[in-house]
């Protein structure tokens, strides 16, 4: 079948669900919508082929213009998500083919000088999970959440943009704890006794948008790491859902196959 084919006889995701959209000061609209579209497709709530509600019924929910929404779905098109046709509308892309490296995980190594503690922290607030989120830290819709959004340094160079969901009932207290000049993992550890045993962590390429180009002082569309990563605790709990862009001009990966 051809993709015009497939394009045609898609089925439509009007009727679909959407969570809240709860927009936060400071960060360009475009980009938020991008991130929570990104995790519907993330959470498989969009199934390959779907076609996305249309412009009009999107730009009502997320309360935006055509122009702001159209500009995070082509951040969407242009990192493989989503496919879009003239005259026909934007469908979900079929999962990308994956590639393992199976082994112990100190064996997979970011290469570049060591991010400094902490960070300068954006954002970190007691939220309540959306369905997308939900499913990927493995929670029922509705509890707590924390989330972190923080920009990384090396040598005081920023380098890396993450923000992280992690379970409140882990850490209740997160936002009183210095985020800024700690380690995550460090307060995790000392403060809560929440021990990292493990990860599974998704590495592509992608383009900076003008969110991550501002805080990372590069160039819009200058090309980066695109990071996904679940952390669990020995006893596979999931202790924090990380959806990260890190500078290619500054690190790189490297893959120990023994």
């Amino acid at each position: 079948m051809s993709s015009d084919d497939r394009t045609q006889s898609a089925p439509a995701a009007g009727n679909l669900q959407l969570g809240t959209f709860s927009p936060r000061p400071a960060v360009a609209l475009h980009h938020q919508i991008k991130e929570d579209l990104f995790l519907h497709l993330r959470s498989e709530r969009f199934t390959p082929g779907l076609a996305l509600p249309s412009e009009e019924s999107l730009c009502e929910h997320y309360g935006v213009s055509r122009g702001t929404l159209r500009r995070a779905i082509a951040d969407l098109v242009s990192e493989g998500y989503l496919e879009r046709y003239r005259g026909r509308g934007t469908f979900v892309s079929r999962p990308k083919l994956e590639s393992g490296v199976v082994g112990a995980y100190n064996r997979f190594h970011v290469v570049g000088p060591a991010l400094d503690p902490g960070g300068r922290v954006l954002f970190c607030r007691r939220i309540r999970a959306a369905k997308d989120v939900a499913a990927m830290l493995d929670v029922a819709p509705g509890v707590p959440l924390w989330m972190l959004e923080r920009v990384r340094f090396t040598n005081r160079q920023p380098v890396s943009l993450q923000t992280s969901f992690l379970p409140h009932n882990l850490c209740p207290g997160l936002a009183r704890h210095n985020l800024a000049e700690h380690h995550l993992i460090d307060v995790l550890r000392d403060a809560y006794g929440v021990h990292v045993a493990s990860a599974v962590e998704y590495v592509e390429p992608t383009l900076a948008d003008g969110h991550a180009a501002r805080h990372l002082g590069v160039r819009v569309r200058t090309p980066l790491f695109q990071i996904e990563r679940t952390t669990y605790t020995a006893a596979g709990v999931i202790v924090e859902y990380r959806r990260a862009v890190l500078r290619g001009d500054v690190y790189r990966y490297r893959v120990e196959l023994r």
